[in-house]
């Protein structure tokens, strides 16, 4: 079941990288590519689109440099785990 999440977890970031997830162009694309993900997509594609809305329409919260520390620690060591697996896939 992890390993199911981790290569969900690596399409979206892809989808996110490399895509515009507010294009309907590239929702295709990607659904294209990866049709054993195709609920997973489109259920991401609508949570993101709904938050654009959302975002847009209420007002922007005041940032919170220990949240934002926190969130970017975060985000760098799953980052560094996937270059880690990326590097030992190779060898």
């Amino acid at each position: 079941m992890a390993e199911r999440n981790d290569a969900l977890d690596a399409v979206l970031f892809e989808y996110v990288a490399h895509g515009n997830p507010k294009s309907n162009e590239h929702l295709k694309r990607f659904l294209r590519r990866f049709p054993d993900r195709r609920e997973e997509i489109i259920d991401f594609t609508a949570t993101w689109r709904a938050l654009s809305i959302l975002d847009a329409a209420l007002p922007t919260p005041k940032p919170e440099p220990l949240v934002e520390r926190q969130i970017l620690k975060r985000a760098q060591a799953r980052w560094r785990v996937q270059r880690r697996r990326q590097t030992k896939g190779r060898a």
